[in-house]
């Protein structure tokens, strides 16, 4: 495929195909490195090849994933912590290459998998259909649809996913009418997400949606109402909420050995610099209203999810009556939206959140949350982590002496979970986002859920904590003054 095909693939429905921070033209997935990593590249893909073929000769050939380049290589099992504290050890239920398990509900052949269908096939669907395409997913559809060249596009992303070139499309309702069709990854810009949920639901589709899932209370209560009626999936994709890393410090918060919380904080921001590519406004999805641009619907949504997480009972049930959550929110606005926030999110049991976002600053992305008797780190990425930690202090309720005013207590326990993110053939993996390749986490909960007729919403993002957060995201828009009144998105 020549360069002029591949750049054809980068859609600016995600608008996420702006050159990178060097003026370097966007490329896609399998044109890594290239002039940038030279001989070194080289060198690691064909030691990554020859391990995988020795891992693939090792467990009797195929380990099914879909044909191609994508070679699995054999990683070290996960780092599981010990339980002296009584904290239970999360068994993420990954294999050897730390990929999520799903033979037990997967058909083993590839052609009877349920289908995958990905709309807006932009930079951030690039690197979901690498890591689902990595974790055996069957990919039968891409559909472009919002500027000239969309069939162009779509077919030079079906070319790189194994796509057949019958299912590319240039319209979404040509994608939505695919009988062969079974669920989609909505990865355009914010402002297209109501729509095309709306449309792929009333045509019998799953749908796994980029976050924000919508802008509006209404849009989402109108979504949830016909997924529900349809009894078919409707998940906003908050991925973090999958990461092995977060199933573990929600343990350690339910398992009480911190005692209970009572502040999380957390600051995700970054600089949104705006490339040669997008100095026209009109088409800077970071900054313009009529894109859904704005720090909160980028990063601050994030941030609502980890309140939601972390400021539920102590037993994790999540309130989703939002008149039970206060929300403060100041911050800077341009062009109708928000550019740097800071939020306050408390409960009437007086736990509370504090939270930074920005699209004119950097942050170190991590998050903190501090328990009557320990703190609880969730390290940088927060939004896509890898690994946690925790300190736990003595509880100065049970000692005979008590506590200096100005020190922390004596350290009873400190303990860590790492688990590495999954591998695949470098030539193929995804490496637009961090942490990218934890797509497949989100993604295999997802399909678990598709294969069982008597799921119809995932546990650990249950649709009245969506909506819960859309709600908690749109109390923080109107208190800073931007998005009032926009109605359909």
């Amino acid at each position: 495929m020549t360069s002029e095909n591949i750049n054809l693939a980068v859609d600016f429905e995600c608008y996420n195909a702006y050159e990178d921070q060097h003026g370097a033209r966007a490329e896609a997935p399998l044109q890594l490195g290239g002039r940038r990593r030279g001989i070194i590249a080289a060198v690691s893909v064909c030691i990554s090849l020859l391990m995988a073929f020795c891992f693939w000769l090792s467990s009797g050939g195929n380990n099914g994933l879909i044909g191609g380049p994508s070679i699995a290589m054999d990683i070290a099992p996960p780092v599981l912590p010990n339980t002296s504290l009584g904290v239970p050890a999360v068994d993420p239920g990954l294999d050897v290459r730390g990929m999520p398990i799903l033979s037990d509900v997967r058909p083993a052949d590839v052609a009877l998998r349920a289908c995958w269908g990905i709309v807006g096939p932009g930079r951030i669907a690039h690197d979901f259909a690498a890591a689902a395409y990595g974790l055996g997913a069957r990919l039968c559809g891409v559909a472009a649809g919002s500027l000239p060249n969309a069939s162009a596009r779509s077919q030079a992303f079906a070319r790189l996913y194994n796509i057949p070139l019958a299912h590319a499309y240039g319209h979404y309702e040509e994608l939505a009418a695919d009988d062969s069709v079974t669920m989609v990854y909505i990865a355009t810009t914010n402002q297209k997400h109501y729509e095309l949920a709306k449309l792929f639901l009333q045509h019998g589709k799953h749908v796994l949606l980029e976050k924000p899932a919508t802008i509006g209370v209404a849009e989402f209560e109108e979504l949830a109402a016909l997924s529900r009626a349809r009894r078919l999936l409707l998940v906003t994709n908050f991925w973090t909420r999958f990461f092995p890393a977060v199933k573990w410090a929600r343990q350690v918060v339910r398992s009480g050995v911190l005692g209970p919380v009572m502040h999380v904080a957390g600051d995700f921001a970054f600089q949104a610099v705006r490339t040669r590519l997008a100095r026209d406004f009109e088409r800077d999805r970071f900054f313009n209203q009529k894109l859904g641009g704005g720090a909160m619907l980028d990063m601050g949504c994030y941030l609502v999810m980890v309140a939601t997480t972390f400021l539920a009972t102590s037993e994790g049930v999540v309130d989703n009556n939002v008149s039970n959550w206060s929300v403060l929110a100041t911050g800077a606005a341009e062009r109708g939206v928000d550019t740097d926030a800071a939020l306050l999110i408390s409960r009437p049991t007086g736990t509370s959140g504090l939270f930074g976002t920005s699209l004119k600053r950097s942050s170190d992305f991590d998050v903190q949350i501090d328990c009557a008797h320990g703190v609880l780190h969730i390290n940088t990425p927060a939004n896509c982590p890898t690994s946690a930690s925790y300190v736990a202090y003595a509880d100065a309720s049970t000692q005979s002496v008590a506590p200096t005013p100005c020190c922390a207590m004596a350290e009873t326990a400190a303990q860590s979970f790492s688990v590495a993110l999954p591998q695949i053939s470098p030539a193929f993996e995804p490496t637009r986002y961090p942490n990218a390749m934890g797509f497949v986490y989100v993604a295999a909960a997802f399909e678990r859920c598709v294969y069982n007729a008597s799921c119809t919403e995932l546990h650990e993002l249950p649709l009245d904590e969506q909506l819960l957060i859309v709600k908690i995201t749109a109390k923080a828009l109107a208190a800073i003054g931007v998005y009032a009144g926009v109605k359909g998105m």
